[in-house]
């Protein structure tokens, strides 16, 4: 960790007080009102098989539903590859462990199907109990089902949208500094864009990483990484040993700097790797100290 002179205007006067900081500091949410659910996302999935549904509504009350089922896929083989969805999964190869053996069902996109691939495909609805919600009237239209099928679905990426939302976040400060500064600065940046963008060679332990942000100072280029951890896990410790590697080897040129920015309370279960990282890397931060200046300071000065 290098000391600073703004970290004694936060009332930091050592490395253990620095890290303490980070700790206390940490954010228990970085959540946004379009964390939750993305509406258009699962609209526009709905949208795009509104129709089939449409047609498979036909199914609901009725009695004969098997055959109904074997008639509407001779007729409209278009609602084949729209019946996992309706069990929430995305797969059009769904594998079910039978005695036996496992069976396997394609609901691949065909122009017809044989009478064996209907008769398959019309026992593994009834078999998980599709055709017996349908029959029963337990579900009143596949169109407003399949919108609740699909916000459920959705919930799937909320891990993605959290690292999504705090790359967002650090945005706001990297932009409104780059502005008032007249810094430049690139979001996922390749080696390969830094160089085209801003003329300058930076280290890279792979060929396929991206940067979170670059930030051109004009003396040197610093190279932030950005994630936010809300609960534990092995993840963990496996970022810090990363960064701490990805460190030393930026460390090895003078036009380049190393940032991280973490922040999530799930680094009070991984305190050691992130201290670890902490005192071998020049800087790594939360989004607090960002919003005391410490990144700021670090652009300008070229720290």
């Amino acid at each position: 960790m290098k000391m600073i002179e703004k970290y004694k205007s936060m009332g930091i006067k050592s490395a253990d007080e620095a890290f303490e900081y980070i700790l206390a500091s940490l954010k228990d949410t970085i959540r946004t009102y379009d964390f939750f659910v993305a509406w258009e996302k699962v609209l526009g999935n709905v949208s795009d098989i509104e129709v089939s549904l449409n047609i498979l509504n036909a199914l609901i009350g009725k009695d004969d539903i098997a055959e109904k089922l074997r008639g509407l896929i001779i007729k409209y083989p278009q609602i084949v590859p729209v019946l996992p969805i309706l069990i929430a999964v995305r797969d059009e190869k769904i594998k079910v462990a039978d005695l036996g053996g496992d069976t396997e069902y394609s609901f691949k996109k065909q122009k017809e199907y044989s009478d064996t691939e209907i008769d398959k495909i019309v026992f593994f609805a009834e078999e998980c109990g599709l055709l017996g919600v349908l029959s029963d009237r337990s579900v009143k239209s596949l169109v407003d089902y399949c919108a609740g099928v699909e916000v459920g679905l959705d919930t799937n990426a909320r891990k993605n949208r959290s690292g999504k939302a705090m790359e967002s976040l650090t945005e706001v400060y990297i932009k409104a500094i780059c502005e008032k500064c007249g810094y430049s600065y690139l979001p996922q940046a390749t080696a390969a864009k830094i160089k085209t963008e801003f003329g300058k060679d930076v280290p890279t332990d792979k060929a396929d990483r991206q940067y979170d942000f670059a930030i051109d100072v004009g003396r040197k280029v610093y190279l932030v990484e950005v994630n936010y951890y809300g609960s534990g896990g092995s993840k963990l410790k496996a970022t810090a040993g990363e960064y701490k590697s990805l460190f030393e080897l930026i460390q090895t040129t003078a036009d380049a700097g190393f940032i991280w920015v973490t922040d999530g309370l799930g680094w009070l279960t991984a305190k050691r790797p992130l201290r670890e990282t902490f005192d071998a890397t020049d800087y790594v931060m939360n989004l607090e100290m960002i919003e005391d200046g410490l990144l700021e300071e670090i652009l300008t000065k070229g720290l």
